[in-house]
This record gives structure tokens, sequence and C-alpha cells, in this order.
């Protein structure tokens, strides 16, 4: 009796320590969102105008447009920024060169995601590295069905990517999702990437087809009283 009552004095002190801990620390999501677009270089600037003028993202962007307009910076933690794939490791001119532009319909359960690519995210054979492509599939799926979960969180539990044509370095990127099934739990979302041709005599590149299984484990639920996420 003494050894079960010690171990449970324990397990209650460490989950005590650990609900402290993150109640302290964890940093939550931002709640803002941007009134306009900011760039710092001309390079950007000219990447900006050209995605701009596409003509789905004027669309999106209209006033009475169903769409929530956001930076991809909005959606991951101020505190985790520097060390996240999109935000820190490749945020340059060479790799990701400007904030994602993201439009989001929670209710609907889809989303858009405008970005370019730069000359350095290539693989051996000159062209965007699939795994690059992997990655913003990766996580615009997952935060396209986060809105549809019990607590608005979860894992990708399956993905599958049918890679289709590569990508040519310093391409204009649209990603499409949808949500297409969601009960409980467990979320199934849909979307693809393909290019913005700068020029209108030029074809869309379909980059990639992928389906995504999002599901909440039991246990975060207990943590919905600490908005990290």
């Amino acid at each position: 009796m003494n050894a079960i009552a010690r171990a449970t004095k324990f397990t209650a002190l460490s989950t005590i320590s650990f609900g402290v801990g993150l109640s302290l620390f964890g940093r939550p999501w931002p709640e803002t969102t941007p009134s306009q677009i900011s760039t710092t270089t001309k390079q950007s600037l000219s990447i900006l105008k050209s995605i701009q003028s596409n003509e789905l993202y004027q669309k999106l962007s209209q006033p009475d447009s169903k769409y929530k307009m956001l930076l991809g910076s909005q959606l991951i933690p101020e505190a985790h920024r520097i060390n996240h794939v999109g935000q820190g490791i490749l945020n340059s001119p060479k790799h990701i060169a400007i904030d994602p532009i993201i439009f989001m319909n929670n209710e609907e359960g889809k989303f858009y995601f405008f970005s370019h690519l730069g000359p350095q995210l290539v693989g051996n054979d000159d062209k965007v590295h699939n795994g690059v492509i992997a990655t913003l599939l990766d996580e615009s799926l997952c935060f396209c069905g986060f809105s549809k979960l019990p607590s608005k969180r979860g894992v990708t539990a399956k993905l599958n990517i049918e890679f289709k044509e590569k990508s040519p370095p310093n391409s204009n990127l649209m990603l499409f999702a949808e949500v297409v099934q969601n009960k409980g739990r467990k979320c199934v979302i849909k979307g693809y990437v393909e290019t913005i041709p700068v020029d209108k005599s030029d074809r869309a590149i379909r980059v990639a087809d992928a389906t995504c299984i999002l599901v909440e484990p039991k246990w975060f639920k207990y943590l919905n009283w600490v908005p990290l996420f």
C-alpha cells in the first residue's frame, strides 16, 4: 500500500508540475489578422505583385469574400518561428521568398495558399525538391482540417502524395486544400499544388495531389485550457 501511495503521490506531483509549466511557458497562437501585406525587399514586392495579379487571388481577396486572409507566420507561434521550416530555416529570398498568403474558410473547410519557391530549393535535377512540396502539403492540409476537430488541433495519421510533375525554381505556387470528411476526432483532407503561370500563355503545372488523414489524440482534450495552437 505504501508503494501505491508513493506512486500515486509522484504521479500527481508530476502532472501538476507539467500543467503549471505548460500554463506559464506555453506560447499561444497569434490572434491578429493583417490589415495589409508588407514587404521588405524589391524582390518580394515584385513576387507579391505577380501573385496579386492572379485571377483566383483577386477573387478571394474581394471585400465580400467568404475567406479570411492571413499570413503564414500568423499560424505559427512567434517563439517557434525561428525553428519552423518555412518561417525560419527556409525563410529567405532564395528559398521561400515571401511570407505565404493564406485564405481560409473554416466553415466550409477550404484553404488556399500562395507562395514563391526560390532557386535553392532544388534537387539534382534542378527542379524543386519533392520534400519541399511534401512539407507544404502536410502542414497546409492539417491547418485546413484543424477547425473540424473537437479541440481544433490534431496530428497527421497518414499522408498520401501523388507527385505529378516537378516545379521549376523561381515559381509562384498555389496550394488548395478541402475537408472532404470529418467525424469525431478524425478528419480527411484532400489537396493539390500547382504553379501559377506568370505569362497567361503558359500552362499551370500540376505538381502533386495529396490526401491527409488528420486525427486528434484522446489526451489532447486535457490541454484545451492551454491556448498553444
